[in-house]
């Protein structure tokens, strides 16, 4: 993002301090809490947004080297994300044409060829069979036909996107929108891959996403956190499609206005979040990104995070490694002892059925419209999140 960009994301926080406002819908949303509970609608966001439809596997920067894989699963489909020969990306099944057997058992790795560990068919890294482990007695098969199954997959931007439909499609453009170009800025495909964890949450996969999506909670939940240096209930809200980017400024804003807006050094009081539909949050500081993935679990009330972080500036000494390790750590124990702690108990509170709703303010415009997003996604109508108590009166 350029100084101009940035100085006028600067500036709408300035003018929101000073008039006491925030980036606002136009009225409050009263929001079924049935979004988080109903069965039917968790199996069809799972078939739709996850089953068939194309979703940020990794970051470029993962696999840098011909011959870098990911393996995953989260979708509900097992793949694997290699780099070829050439740098391109493809995306399999992670399964051998022979008898369906995995290749790769672990999250991540580097192999010239995939083996299959059950009876050693092996291909290559854009997916060809290439030999089968004693053809003279197994018998003739046409290799060409045999390769491992394609899912539509695309890099662009620093992002890796894969469908796990093999009949769908990927395209990085249409998901994004205008915020593509933008997030191509960040140079994320530079960026320096750092840590993993995975957190496994009771509660539905878009109520824990939920907390990433306003910073009207900074200050009462995270007041010995984030609170202490982010200001609460101001952000910025910019909307691309069904994605989206908030700027949260740090309470140190206040300097800039006491400097000429040339020498302005915006980004030092800035964090930008940005959602990317459907699931994930990607968090850019001057220094780090934050990239959150959350999935539904097996259940409606379960769900996991994966959480990685990477850093902007490559890491090469032992103290800057140990910087980067206690960032991660830092931003873990907030998002598993103060967001999750909340998530967690919200859940139990709608699964009792006593507490029918929840309620979006004007100041969380982020949330009204994402979940409209959600459920116009998926082919249903966007104003079906709105608490009828007549209707649910009647159901009762």
């Amino acid at each position: 993002m350029d100084k101009v960009e940035l100085n006028a994301i600067a500036r709408r926080c300035l003018d929101y301090l000073d008039t006491g406002t925030t980036a606002m819908a136009d009225q409050p949303l009263v929001l079924d809490a049935t979004t988080y509970t109903d069965e039917t609608l968790w199996r069809q966001e799972r078939e739709h947004l996850f089953r068939k439809g194309a979703t940020l596997i990794c970051l470029g920067c993962e696999i840098p080297n011909p011959g870098d894989f990911k393996t995953h699963e989260d979708t509900g489909v097992p793949m694997i994300v290699v780099r070829d020969q050439t740098g391109e990306v493809h995306a399999f099944l992670n399964a051998c044409r022979h008898r369906g057997a995995r290749l790769e058992d672990v999250p991540c790795g580097h192999k010239e060829r995939f083996t299959c560990p059950y009876h050693a068919w092996t291909y290559d890294l854009s997916g060809q069979l290439k030999s089968v482990f004693r053809e003279e007695t197994f018998g003739h098969i046409d290799k060409a036909n045999h390769g491992l199954i394609r899912l539509p997959a695309q890099e662009k931007y620093g992002f890796v996107y894969v469908n796990p439909d093999p009949e769908g499609r990927v395209d990085i453009d249409d998901i994004l929108g205008d915020l593509g170009p933008q997030l191509g800025t960040w140079h994320l495909s530079e960026a320096q891959f750092v840590r993993s964890k995975e957190l496994r949450v009771r509660t539905n996969w878009k109520l824990a996403l939920d907390t990433f999506c306003e910073g009207y909670h900074f200050g009462p939940l995270h007041k010995d956190s984030v609170g202490l240096t982010s200001m609460t209930n101001l952000m910025t809200y910019d909307r691309y499609k069904y994605n989206h980017r908030l700027g949260f400024p740090t309470k140190s804003i206040v300097e800039l206005k006491q400097q000429p807006e040339s020498e302005w050094d915006a980004f030092a009081h800035l964090t930008f979040v940005h959602f990317l539909f459907p699931n994930i949050t990607l968090l850019v500081s001057r220094d780090f990104v934050y990239m959150f993935h959350l999935y539904p679990g097996e259940k409606v009330d379960e769900h996991v995070t994966r959480y990685h972080l990477y850093s902007r500036n490559r890491l090469t000494t032992a103290a800057e490694l140990d910087a980067a390790n206690q960032q991660f750590d830092y931003i873990y124990s907030i998002v598993e002892n103060e967001d999750y702690w909340v998530s967690r108990n919200v859940m139990k509170s709608f699964k009792s059925r006593l507490h029918p709703y929840s309620i979006f303010g004007r100041n969380e415009p982020s949330l009204i419209n994402m979940h409209r997003a959600f459920r116009e996604s998926i082919g249903r109508d966007p104003e079906e999140i709105v608490f009828n108590p007549q209707k649910r009166a009647g159901a009762a």
